[in-house]
């Protein structure tokens, strides 16, 4: 939006500029750590096939899979967030994908692993929600449709 003053003429104001905010830092790198962690699942369902711990072959591949393209879909949108990209509504729907996540682990007699779940997601809401992520990426404002960056 550019502005002008009667002393300075025209003062161009951006939102973009400047340091990136911690909390975009923060929503991105536990994306990423997310995502790692998923990687290292797919190759422990990997390693548990070796080893014979498994029922069926096509289980445990398609559980190494699935968990692999959901780790590459966090990575995904880890770096969107850390290009100060608008991933914002995905990022809270993975948060809320947490809750019955939790819910279940915690039904299924792992009371901690369900209460970190739910940590998870309330920091992925808490971050993705926040007032300085919301204006780094440009969140909510009305576009033009068809307009582009």
């Amino acid at each position: 939006m550019n502005e002008t003053d009667a002393d300075m003429g025209a003062v161009t104001e951006s939102h973009g500029d400047g340091a990136r905010p911690w909390t975009l830092t923060a929503a991105g790198g536990l994306f990423w750590l997310l995502a790692t962690g998923l990687a290292a699942a797919g190759v422990w369902g990997l390693a548990q096939l070796v080893t014979g711990d498994v029922d069926t072959a096509s289980g445990a591949i398609g559980v190494a899979l699935l968990a692999w393209l959901a780790a590459l879909y966090y990575w995904f949108i880890g770096r969107r967030l850390l290009q100060r990209r608008d991933v914002v509504a995905q990022a809270i729907f993975q948060g809320l994908l947490w809750l019955p996540v939790g819910y279940y682990l915690r039904e299924a007699a792992h009371p901690v692993i369900g209460l970190t779940a739910w940590a998870v997601a309330a920091a992925i809401l808490g971050l993705a929600l926040s007032g300085p992520t919301r204006r780094a990426v440009a969140f909510g404002e009305r576009r033009p449709f068809g307009e582009t960056e």
